[in-house]
């Protein structure tokens, strides 16, 4: 008889296979682990030695992630399948610590008590340390650090941390400077460690502001509660806290503390923290060394939660956290939770490095990240962490300057690329579809399975003319605009003065908030009525009109209506317009798929009206990428 495991992974990131197979070759199981689309298998005779205390183990210390939907398991008749697991590429991931590194380094006995650079091949920060492929040591910054005797047996022994480039332990790591006073003082065994974090700690405590250069970036950490702490990430420091602090469901609070450790934003509980953070916050469960060993010291001096806002490396503080080694951070990943659907909104610490599988021939640059071909696939990652590649052509979105040179390079439309995307993700690439693309302002495309084609394009938004636009709208425009002047100058001096480039910061500027999406989206979020009052999203010319969309968010300031209505109806509003259109476009051009993308997708008051609107029509959105503007590397490789 044979014994076969299966774990549903929704992703191709190989870290949870990794896991499996090191713990089964610590303990000596002859087992077999492999992954497919869709699956991590294990198989093995029904009477290996070891095999249920295998599984046990294994119930105990497998890090949960967002990949995982659910397991199952059967024996068959017959010896075990023979399956074959290809060697897979060693791509840098950055993580949170797995359940075994956390032990590690919680352990006084451990050579990592306290330090906060300990990770293993499956978990921690890899990424911020590499700097070109292939990931090895001679290929990162810890080049510069030579690996004392005990990392290079562990790195011969230890499965976790077999050939683990990054390697490292008191003895031969990265000594930590903490500067306070114009003194400093070095960390470099486990005893000055865990000084170090005291002593951070318990100046968080009686109301200091602590700059840290983390293994995701320079975060600034104070007390929130006692600062305020409004725009800032709410950051919990252990999970008992949690039903007390936040509003969530079963689901985010898995997502939370998963090995992924996305950023949520959430709905704050009790009233002493939302007069700190807001009703919404960004949420965080620690996630690497120096946050977590830091959450720790605070939870032990009865701080639930502690505030950080992501900084550059000037940024003033009273005191100061660092160590010497270059490292280079990728942006957070913003997840989205709705009941039953999920999916990244924007950024790329969990997603990117990605391998995807085919020939491509030519290199797609957006932002900072690149799609770069060779001869596995395509790899996207950083553009720093290639040196050079070979191409026929460059492809960067229409709104960007080519970073690089090259004889044939194509502007790409950042909304067909987008859909394509999705498209491509699905497999569905040749099947016609429609798409709406929402970023600042909602772009319908048509798909007819060769060609992407822009249908409803977004209006170019001119704020220098937007006092002009406005009272030009229709009889009686002229008056709105003169009332509104009236009666609220400074505001209509912020408004026509030029500055604002687009809808949202309109709408931001007439409520009176400080941004654009993000400032409206998070005070939308904090309604807490019923439902909201249309805001007019009507079309001109077969387009969006924008001018008329701010002059009803004009006339509903001079109403007086509260600022929590207004920003919740806007999304709602957009919901519903995006939905008549989208279905009318798809009914029209008899279109099988229909497709939703952009970063505005990711409010939950847009999505959830969208959802409503849609009934039973189905939708299709990116379930691996980011549904932001990440997405349209891959879409530009489908153009």
């Amino acid at each position: 008889m044979a014994f076969v495991f299966t774990l549903e992974f929704e992703a191709p990131y190989r870290y949870i296979r990794d896991f499996i197979d090191a713990l089964a070759k610590e303990r000596g199981v002859a087992v077999s682990v492999v992954q497919s689309e869709g699956a991590v298998t294990v198989t093995a005779d029904d009477n290996t030695p070891g095999l249920a205390e295998f599984f046990e183990a294994l119930a105990q210390v497998l890090p949960a992630s967002l990949y995982m939907r659910g397991s199952s398991h059967k024996s068959v008749e017959g010896p075990a399948p023979a399956l074959r697991q290809e060697k897979s590429e060693r791509l840098p991931r950055t993580l949170g610590l797995c359940p075994r590194c956390m032990k590690e380094m919680f352990d006084p006995a451990s050579r990592r008590y306290y330090y906060p650079f300990t990770h293993c091949n499956c978990c921690g920060a890899q990424h911020p340390f590499a700097e070109r492929y292939p990931f090895t040591r001679q290929n990162s910054v810890m080049r510069f650090l030579v690996p004392c005797e005990e990392c290079l047996q562990e790195s011969v022994r230890n499965p976790f941390r077999e050939d683990a480039p990054l390697i490292s332990c008191h003895d031969c790591g990265v000594p930590v400077r903490l500067e306070a006073g114009g003194k400093s003082k070095i960390a470099n065994d486990a005893g000055s460690f865990k000084k170090l974090f005291e002593t951070v700690a318990g100046a968080i405590a009686d109301g200091k502001r602590v700059l840290v250069k983390s293994l995701m970036g320079w975060r600034l950490f104070y007390d929130g509660a006692r600062h305020g702490a409004k725009g800032a990430v709410l950051l919990l420091t252990d999970a008992v806290s949690l039903p007390e602090t936040l509003a969530v469901i079963g689901e985010e609070t898995r997502a939370l503390m998963s090995l992924e450790r996305p950023l949520l934003w959430a709905a704050v509980a009790d009233e002493r923290t939302q007069n700190a953070f807001g009703r919404v916050s960004a949420v965080k469960y620690p996630d690497e060394g120096f946050t977590i060993l830091l959450a720790k010291e605070l939870k032990a001096r009865g701080m639930a939660y502690v505030a950080y806002e992501e900084v550059e490396e000037d940024c003033e503080a009273d005191m100061r956290v660092s160590f010497d080694l270059p490292l280079r951070f990728q942006k957070e990943c913003r997840l989205f939770i709705n009941k039953s659907v999920r999916f990244f909104v924007e950024g790329e610490r969990v997603v990117f490095p990605l391998r995807l599988p085919g020939r491509y021939d030519r290199v797609a640059v957006v932002g900072d990240l690149a799609a770069v071909p060779d001869e596995k696939g395509v790899l996207i990652d950083a553009m720093e962490r290639f040196e050079e590649a070979e191409a026929r052509a460059l492809y960067v979105p229409e709104n960007e300057t080519p970073p690089l040179e090259h004889s044939v390079t194509v502007a790409f439309d950042t909304a067909s690329a987008s859909v394509l995307s999705v498209l491509a993700e699905h497999g569905l690439k040749g099947q016609s579809a429609v798409g709406v693309y929402f970023d600042e302002e909602p772009a319908f495309v048509y798909y007819n399975g060769t060609k992407p084609i822009v249908a409803v394009p977004p209006t170019p938004f001119d704020g220098q003319a937007l006092k002009e636009r406005i009272a030009g709208l229709r009889e009686g425009s002229d008056r709105l605009v003169e009332n509104f002047q009236t009666r609220y100058p400074a505001i209509a001096e912020r408004l026509f003065g030029g500055e604002v480039g687009n809808i949202f910061e309109a709408a931001a500027v007439i409520m009176e908030l400080a941004g654009g999406f993000e400032a409206v989206g998070v005070e939308a979020m904090a309604f807490g009525g019923k439902g909201g009052v249309q805001v007019d999203t009507r079309l001109k010319d077969n387009r969006f009109d924008p001018y008329a969309f701010v002059a009803s968010l004009l006339s509903y300031k001079l109403a007086g209506m509260e600022r929590t209505l207004m920003a919740y109806s806007v999304f709602e509003s957009f919901g519903d317009y995006v939905t008549d259109v989208a279905t009318t476009l798809k009914a029209k051009a008899k279109a099988e798929h229909l497709v939703l993308c952009g970063r505005a997708f990711g409010h939950p008051s847009l999505f959830s009206r969208v959802q409503k609107k849609m009934g039973h029509q189905p939708f299709l959105m990116n379930r691996l990428l980011p549904v932001g503007r990440e997405n349209t590397l891959l879409g530009a490789l489908a153009l």
